[in-house]
């Protein structure tokens, strides 16, 4: 294949991705959104709601280490159109579910189907581009998240008002089975597969992928790393993918629309996150731990003026605010998937990052979204139904605690990260050796 065929293929493959981690995104705030109406329809309480959101994350979490090994065996040709679809039909067994028990049901599916999406995509970028262009792509691929953030926000709460919570997730479903048709057709594990058939590309064996998992789990460096990106999704996740919306509704007076609105700041945050931490990494700091650092600080000290000062501070305040926490938060992940990277080179891209992908997913926001709404729920309803902001205060406590422990693990990080490389090359050669 000639170069320029090459290139604009890589290109048509990464457009492609972009799209289908919009999705991610997306499913993950939407509740923020929809979850007055939901629990008026469905008669659920704050805490059972917490939980239903939650499932997406949990669903999602399991899933991070069978879709890094999958990509780096099945691949992603297969592995990521296929579940791709899965999500699809959750989203509109979502819409059409008329139990809480279906809504669970097409919420998991949702969860399940996305979790490939991320882990296939950092595996295609790694093999469609040049290493010197991987923190480049792969921070604007996490960067287009905040595509997903900014229509899970205000555009779907118009499209909400507009059809209704239920039409909008069955359209979406649809949306989202016409794009696994795409990934279908026009996705390639890599630029020789165009030409050959798969069975010719070389796939990763269950031995060398046990090695692989026993190698980076030993990583003292990794387990710091993925406390840090615990610390970050979470605290992101918890507020800004479910309670900010009803926050600014109860404690400001904001309609859904007018919440949304402020909500749409987190995909700008996002855009602008991914590419900036990026920069600040390589080009500024040349190093991920200061970069790590500073946005575990920054999550801290958001939280801390929402709790002293958030109910008096004016309603424009909260488009920078949330713009920051995207920043912060979701945005500054891109630095932990480089430095694993960084740690384990191009062999284990996929089940490095699907390892790092799962604590947060599974034992973060699966615990704290229903957990804030327990702490919310312990303070009592106001006459309106919604919460005081006292309450929304003490939940604060809570997110500034997780932020400095993202804080405390980023300072233990070592520099530089390239060091644990040459023990996980000297893993490969004796592995090689031993065959």
């Amino acid at each position: 294949m000639s170069s320029g065929r090459h290139h604009r293929q890589g290109l048509l493959i990464f457009l492609l991705l972009c799209a289908a981690y919009v999705f991610v995104t997306f499913h993950r705030v939407s509740p923020a959104v929809m979850a007055l109406d939901i629990i008026q329809d469905m008669h659920m309480s704050a805490s059972v709601l917490g939980i239903l959101a939650s499932v997406f994350f949990f669903t999602y979490g399991v899933m991070q280490l069978p879709s890094g090994l999958l990509a780096d065996s099945l691949g992603p040709r297969r592995t990521l159109p296929l579940f791709f679809a899965l999500a699809a039909g959750g989203a509109m067994l979502f819409g059409l579910a008329d139990s809480v028990s279906g809504l669970f049901v097409g919420r998991a599916l949702m969860g399940l189907g996305l979790s490939v999406v991320f882990i296939c995509g950092i595996k295609l970028i790694s093999s469609w581009f040049a290493p010197r262009s991987f923190a480049r792509m792969s921070g604007i691929y996490l960067g287009m998240g905040g595509v997903g953030l900014i229509l899970g926000s205000a555009p779907m709460a118009w499209l909400c008002s507009f059809v209704g919570w239920r039409t909008s997730l069955v359209l979406l479903g649809g949306i989202g089975l016409g794009l696994s048709v795409a990934l279908w057709f026009l996705v390639r594990d890599k630029p020789e597969a165009s030409e050959a058939t798969s069975s010719e590309a070389q796939k990763a064996t269950p031995a060398a992928l046990w090695v692989s998992v026993k190698t980076i789990c030993q990583s003292r460096d990794f387990w710091w790393i993925a406390m840090w990106y615990f610390c970050q999704f979470s605290v992101h996740m918890s507020f800004g993918g479910l309670w900010g919306g009803p926050y600014l509704m109860d404690v400001h007076g904001l309609t859904r629309s007018q919440a949304g609105g402020v909500l749409l700041m987190m995909g700008f945050g996002m855009l602008a996150g991914g590419p900036l931490a990026g920069w600040l990494s390589e080009a500024v700091f040349q190093a991920r731990r200061p970069v790590m650092l500073l946005n575990a600080a920054g999550l801290a000290v958001l939280f801390a003026i929402l709790a002293l000062w958030g109910a008096r501070l004016p309603v424009w305040s909260f488009y920078p605010w949330f713009f920051a926490l995207a920043v912060c938060g979701m945005g500054a992940t891109a630095v932990g998937f480089a430095a694993v990277r960084d740690l384990f080179g191009d062999e284990a891209t996929g089940t490095g990052s699907g390892l790092l992908n799962t604590f947060p997913s599974l034992f973060g926001v699966t615990i704290f979204q229903p957990l804030t709404g327990w702490l919310l729920e312990s303070q009592g309803r106001m006459p309106g139904g919604g919460f005081s902001a006292e309450a929304y205060a003490l939940s604060c406590l809570l997110y500034i605690g997780v932020a400095l422990m993202g804080l405390y693990s980023a300072w233990a990080v070592a520099e530089p990260m390239q060091v644990t490389t040459v023990a996980f090359g000297k893993a490969s050669a004796a592995r090689a050796l031993s065959h």
